[in-house]
This record gives structure tokens, sequence and C-alpha cells, in this order.
């Protein structure tokens, strides 16, 4: 396939990564090509019944007009079974390839998956783990947060973790941005833990909110889950309690918080008026 020999010996033993940005290598798409697949995409998410027939027909000429976003939910959708293919995992296969082949990260991180599993191709964990490492160097931020979790218990490699994880944060990453502060709070590195949590509020992590309002209730060392060496402010934890709430109940929409810093921007930037709503 794409991965040499040596990157699927040293995949999860090569201590050293720099950050790079999926958006920065992501080829441009057509117009044409982009409005299918917006067309596509809003007839999988409307509320009501699917029309999955429609949908694969929309997605296939998205895909064929140039969409990777198109091909990566095509993919998807078959290999879950709600799209129908003569030969499904042949089908999903020939469309990562194709992915892989104009060097789409999320090729790689889609191609981990199912060399993973076995599906459409023979399961082997080395091989995945290759294009798992490949896709975060390629700059895929589930593949940098999904490798991150695969270094964590090597002690040598606390400084990859923490890189990688920096870099999907950044890209907009919920869970690699709550698994940071997690990451730099064991450390006592509060103030990067603090940053870590406000970044996945932001992105949608209502377990950062919570961290954060305990955070802002509590002086007191002795507390070891909410302590960050902040000093108490009533209206900043009442603040994140109701994001929290709010990120809970609509979690399964996806919500962001993008206007954070306007709500609840961090010491020593002072609290602003805010009438209870989101953007």
């Amino acid at each position: 396939m794409h991965i040499t020999k040596d990157q699927m010996t040293h995949a999860l033993d090569r201590l050293s990564f720099t950050c790079v940005k999926e958006a920065d290598s992501l080829p441009k798409m057509s117009e044409n090509s982009q409005q299918l697949y917006r067309y596509a995409l809003f007839l999988r998410l409307r509320e009501g019944a699917k029309d999955f027939v429609k949908i694969a027909r929309y997605y296939r000429l998205a895909y064929a007009a140039g969409s990777y976003k198109a091909a990566t939910n095509l993919h998807a959708l078959i290999s879950e079974g709600l799209i129908e293919s003569t030969d499904p995992e042949n089908e999903v296969i020939d469309i990562v390839e194709s992915l892989i082949a104009r060097e789409i990260p999320g090729g790689y991180y889609d191609m981990g998956h199912y060399l993973e599993t076995g599906y459409g191709v023979k399961q082997d964990t080395s091989r995945a783990n290759a294009y798992f490492r490949r896709a975060a160097d390629l700059g895929n931020a589930d593949a940098q947060y999904y490798v991150s979790n695969l270094l964590e218990n090597i002690e040598d490699a606390k400084q990859v973790v923490l890189d990688m994880r920096r870099c999907a944060m950044d890209q907009g990453h919920a869970e690699a941005a709550y698994s940071y502060g997690i990451f730099q709070k064991a450390r006592d590195i509060y103030p990067e833990a603090v940053q870590g949590f406000q970044a996945g509020v932001r992105n949608g992590s209502s377990n950062s909110a919570g961290f954060l309002s305990g955070g802002f209730k509590t002086t007191e060392a002795k507390n070891r889950l909410y302590y960050f060496a902040l000093e108490a402010d009533s209206e900043r934890s009442v603040r994140y309690k109701k994001i929290e709430k709010f990120l809970s109940r609509y979690e399964h929409l996806g919500p962001k918080v993008p206007d954070i810093d306007q709500i609840v921007p961090l010491p020593p930037a002072k609290l602003p008026e805010w009438d209870g709503t989101f953007e």
C-alpha cells in the first residue's frame, strides 16, 4: 500500500513530532463539487426520515467531481450499511485509496481504522498504527489525538503526547483540548491546563467547562480535582456551569462556544456583561 516497512516498524517509537495543520495541505475543491457535497450533507442532516438513495446519489456525484469531504462521508455510510453498494468492502477501500493517492490526511486515518478492524483489508495493527501516525504527521487532528492516546503510557513520549494534543487542540479538536488540559493539570502546570480547558469549551467540551467552573470556585490546594491556583470568582464559576449544562443538553447537535472569550475570558481580562445567550 502506501506505508513503507520502516514506517510500519517505527510508527510508535519515533518520539518526535512537528505540528502540521491539515488545512494547509488540503486541495481546493471546485464550486460544483462543493455545491453537490453541501446538498448531500443537507439531505443527511435535516430532520425526519432519510432518503439514503438520494443521499448516496449526491455524495457519489460530489466525490466524482473531486470532493474529498464527500468521499469521506460516502465510504463511512457504505461501511455502516446505510448506503447500498454491490461490493461494499471493495468500494470503501477503493474510495479510501483514492484519498490516500491525493495525500488527503484523513484518508490515512480512515485506512488505519479499516486495518484495525479488518474491514475490506487484512487486519494488521502494526500497519494500522503506521497509517495513524502518517495521518498525524500530515496534520489530521483526529489522528494526532488518537496517536497521542496510543503513546500516553510510554514514559519517554510525554512531550510528543503534549505536542500532538496541542496541535489537534489548535485545530479545534475538543477532546484533544480536554486531554491536554488534564495532562497538564496532572503535572501541576496550571496555566497551560486552564488554556487547554478554555479551548475545550470553545470547541464543545462540557467536561472542560465543568473543570473551569470548579476551578474558579476553589482556592484550596488540597482540592486536587479542581485546584488550578486561580482566584475564586463566583460569577465565572456560574457562567462555566451554565455553559457546561448547555453543551451537555445539546451534545447530540455538536454545539460549540466560539464566543467563549466574550462570555468568560480568562483572567486578567475583566468579565464582560452577558445576557446568557450563545452565538
